[in-house]
């Protein structure tokens, strides 16, 4: 695929002031991007947006561009979990493509971990989303015993260990400590893990996502764009989404999702192979679905994704780094930052945890119980 679209800015809010709201978040992570990119609003005609579940808007999307102060022609709402903001970009990437747009700003943030008033609302609110009413919800499994079964059953079938995953967790955590605003970077170790108190047996809390105040914004716009500024642009060469069910109990194997179906699409899309990647952002609600989707997307054979992270291939040092920013895991519950993350690589601007020579890099990211796929595949273009 000749690309025709481009990350032009980028913008993050973590961490923010108490009390700041939803449409605040996305508000300063806009803002951000915009002077990122060498932009105003007025150059924006395009918006996209995920949902909110402590601020819900029945157009969540026409609220925001109101709060922005935005008249766009091209405007999506997202509802698809922790694969918004990537579906976000590849819509974009689409609407630049046919003409529907000139540049749009994606947009996802919400205040999560101060907006709900308990827990238990907030789990009640996640687990509405995607437990069936009949065979899951009465029998009262959460969402963390769900992903507890994927993992004992890759453990089952491919004799994967306890210390192989937690490798994931801390390797992540390594990263995170590089990164500026990481909400978690104090040291964490194998042994660690294997003491803690378990979420859902054999997971954790530090296998599990942060719930996060934050917020991304990302300018997608035409990859020879003169307005934007002179630097370095993140040329979207290849995208694709899949889904074949909704309800966990309708996956067909619960060690293979669609992570290959999406990124086999977007390999075919860039004409490049899962080996040209120089990184790779890889959605981690939780730790298995790292080990998985590397098997899964190709950088590991199948059952080897244990002995992948073990040997430490994930690491800054390794043949493939993976969340070089410490993810969900470490660095802040939204999945807007892996894609921030990619783009922040390739400009060769991320310090400490720089790849070296990143020229491309994989995004990929999974909404619900890993039932919708989306996979970006980014390329270091100079202005």
């Amino acid at each position: 695929m000749t690309a025709t679209a481009a990350i032009l800015g980028v913008g993050e809010v973590i961490n923010p002031p108490p009390d700041t709201n939803s449409m605040e978040l996305h508000a300063m992570a806009a803002r951000r991007a915009l002077s990122d990119a060498g932009l105003t609003k007025n150059d924006i005609d395009g918006l996209v947006v995920g949902y909110s579940l402590t601020e819900p808007k029945m157009v969540l999307s026409a609220a925001v561009a109101e709060y922005l102060g935005l008249d766009v022609r091209f405007i999506d709402s997202s509802h698809t979990g922790g694969a918004a903001p990537f579906i976000g970009v590849a819509n974009a990437a689409a609407a630049i493509g046919q003409g529907l747009a000139r540049r749009v700003l994606v947009v996802f943030g919400d205040n999560r971990r101060t907006g709900w008033s308990t827990i238990d609302q907030a789990v009640a609110a996640m687990i509405a989303e995607v437990g069936h009413p009949e065979y899951e919800l009465p029998y009262g499994p959460l969402i963390p015993a769900s992903l507890a079964l994927v993992a004992r059953r890759h453990m089952h079938e491919y004799g994967t260990t306890r210390e192989q995953l937690a490798m994931v967790p801390v390797i992540q955590r390594e990263h995170a400590r590089l990164r500026p605003g990481a909400e978690r970077t104090d040291p964490l170790d194998v042994e660690q893990i294997r003491n803690a108190r378990p979420v859902a047996t054999p997971l954790v809390g530090a296998d599990c996502a942060l719930v996060s105040d934050s917020a991304g914004a990302v300018i997608v716009g035409p990859l020879d764009d003169d307005l934007a500024a002179d630097k370095p642009r993140a040329a979207i060469t290849g995208c694709s989404q899949y889904s074949d069910y909704y309800y966990p109990f309708q996956s067909k194997d619960l060690t293979t999702f669609g992570f290959a179906h999406s990124a086999s699409r977007a390999f075919e899309q860039a004409g490049v192979n899962p080996s040209d990647m120089d990184l790779a952002e890889i959605y981690d609600a939780f730790s298995i679905t790292v080990l998985i989707a590397l098997e899964d997307i190709g950088f590991c054979q199948k059952g080897e994704g244990g002995k992948f992270v073990e040997k430490r291939r994930m690491a800054l040092s390794g043949d493939m780094p993976v969340n070089t920013h410490g993810g969900l895991l470490s660095f802040a519950g939204n999945g807007v930052f892996h894609i921030t993350e990619a783009v922040t690589q390739l400009r060769q601007d991320a310090g400490e945890r720089q790849v070296t020579g990143a020229r491309r890099a994989l995004v990929t990211g999974y909404g619900g119980m890993l039932s919708v796929h989306c996979s970006l595949v980014l390329e270091r273009v100079a202005a």
